[in-house]
């Protein structure tokens, strides 16, 4: 008899554990095929369709997942193990996603065709996965931002991307136009002094100063201001609300509002123009009419700004965030700007030469805003990449780091069946280049053998077939993309694993019941 609660998933008596590793592994691999023939250079891409039947192409691999409607459990466990690795990274989700589908693969082999236990394979991978990560960690070698070798991580990273060849010598110039400005308590983190603007009307350059998506306040404001003492603000610049004077009724009291409104719109503008801003940048919600206005008569530059601007605009001119009115009376609030002025037929703002430097504007251009959009992610993605390069190191990337350490790894000793667990982490090593090499066109197995045989930091040609050294070719991954794929991998692999039964809250309800009538 059929059950009317659709998408409640009941294991049968017999081989509950069975079934529940089968079902929770083919929702795993269903996850892990919708990206893994976007890996490497000659990965394809995919079209997203959304329920509004809007377009978009792309070969991200945390951007299809985000896309998907997974309903199944662990299958969202998947997609968050991605999300959780373009966070912390910024690059490796779709490694991680078919790493983790290999895990789990085999592991699953183990416990259904072998009867090893799960507790067991969990032991084998977990010891495994922190063996390869040190042995990765051995293998790589440090870079600086000065080095042929951050070109060629970044051309890396981007290579198959839309345009990626292009975007890498855009990201290239961005990095090195911060250069040590990038540096962050002893580590460089670009997201703090490269801003990335996605614009379909303007070329690809790089801006040394930041650059805004926005307008004046107000066209009649000066179009340019040189020598600007810059504010930012985060008042309440609606001292009156429009609802209040909605709900009275009596017009003696609108009166009074308005008067009300009049005046303390003209003490802001007044405290305002008392400090010597000449450029105001508005991070207020709300501005009353009066106050834009006054602003306008005093031929003051005011913008609108994000809060997510803000942060970027304090570091790079100095000025600090005006909360509170009283904050005015503070004599360093203001910072300041060589120049700011308003590109109008661009639709952009131009901040140059703030007084404490250190952040570039990389301008991300496309014919259309899907191709805009995605480019846009891949300067991104660059970027990530080489921050993760630059603080960690690098090592041979194309698969072969993975590959050259599976030996090394299967000669750790364990106690017990779970040596077994070992072939869980080399498997899923070794799938990395064998997917890249079958997205190429190649017989993935086949070309891997014939690498095993090569030389530690050989890989394949992906374009000729041949074994090749990947640090001459300049193929280089960064090593803490690898790792903390591997070590997401490694998590989820060991959470479904030890999953034995898949139960519905009403599961627990029944037995709950049949509990207590005993």
């Amino acid at each position: 008899m059929s059950n009317p609660n659709y998408g409640v998933w009941r294991p049968m008596a017999e081989n509950v554990e069975f079934n529940a590793l089968e079902s929770n592994s083919n929702a795993v691999m269903a996850v892990a095929d919708t990206v893994r023939t976007t890996l490497g250079p000659k990965g394809l891409d995919k079209l997203l369709i959304d329920q509004a039947m809007n377009r978009h192409i792309s070969n991200d691999g945390v951007t299809i997942l985000l896309s998907l409607r997974a309903i199944h459990p662990v299958a969202r466990m998947i997609v968050e193990i991605a999300e959780r690795q373009e966070q912390l990274v910024g690059d490796g989700t779709t490694t991680a996603v078919v790493m983790a589908a290999e895990m789990i693969k085999e592991g699953k082999r183990l416990v259904k065709e072998l009867g090893v236990h799960p507790t067991k394979v969990v032991e084998g991978i977990e010891s495994g996965v922190k063996e390869a990560c040190k042995l990765l960690e051995h293998e790589a070698k440090r870079i600086s931002l000065n080095e042929v070798a951050l070109e060629q991580v970044v051309k890396t990273s981007l290579s198959s991307k839309l345009d990626g060849q292009k975007l890498s010598l855009l990201v290239i110039s961005a990095l090195r136009s911060v250069g040590n400005n990038a540096i962050h308590n002893g580590t460089y983190d670009f997201d703090r002094s490269i801003m990335v603007l996605r614009r379909t009307t303007m070329e690809d350059r790089v801006v040394n100063g930041i650059v805004l998506e926005r307008k004046r306040l107000d066209p009649e404001m000066p179009l340019e201001m040189k020598d600007a003492k810059v504010m930012i603000v985060k008042l309440d610049l609606k001292p009156v609300k429009e609802s209040w004077v909605k709900e009275s009724s009596r017009y003696e009291e609108i009166l009074n509002m308005e008067n009300d409104r009049i005046a303390k719109s003209k003490e802001i503008v007044n405290s305002l123009l008392a400090t010597g801003a000449k450029a105001i940048l508005i991070a207020s919600s709300e501005v009353d009419q009066v106050i834009e206005d006054l602003l306008v008569a005093n031929k003051v530059f005011a913008v609108r700004i994000s809060i997510e601007e803000i942060e970027y605009l304090s570091r790079y001119t100095g000025a600090k965030p005006v909360r509170m009115m009283e904050d005015l009376k503070n004599s360093d609030l203001l910072g300041r700007a060589n120049r700011i002025y308003e590109d109008e037929d661009k639709g952009v703002i131009y901040i140059d030469n703030g007084s404490n430097g250190g952040i570039s504007t990389m301008i991300v251009s496309g014919t259309t805003k899907e191709t805009s959009l995605e480019r846009w992610r891949g300067a991104i993605d660059g970027v990530n990449a080489a921050e993760a390069a630059l603080n960690k190191g690098v090592v041979a990337g194309g698969g072969a780091a993975e590959l050259h350490v599976i030996e090394k790894v299967k000669n750790l000793r364990l106690r017990g069946i779970e040596q077994v667990g070992l072939e869980v982490v080399t498997s899923a090593l070794e799938s990395i280049m064998r997917q890249i090499l079958t997205n190429a066109g190649f017989n993935g197995l086949e070309k891997v053998m014939e690498a095993k045989t090569s030389p530690d930091t050989f890989g394949i040609n992906i374009n000729s077939g041949d074994p090749v050294d990947m640090w001459k070719l300049g193929v280089l991954d960064p090593l803490l993309v690898k790792t903390m794929a591997l070590e997401a991998a490694g998590e989820i692999a060991k959470s479904v694993l030890r999953i034995d039964r898949n139960l519905a809250a009403e599961d627990l309800s029944q037995q709950a019941l049949s509990e207590t009538r005993r």
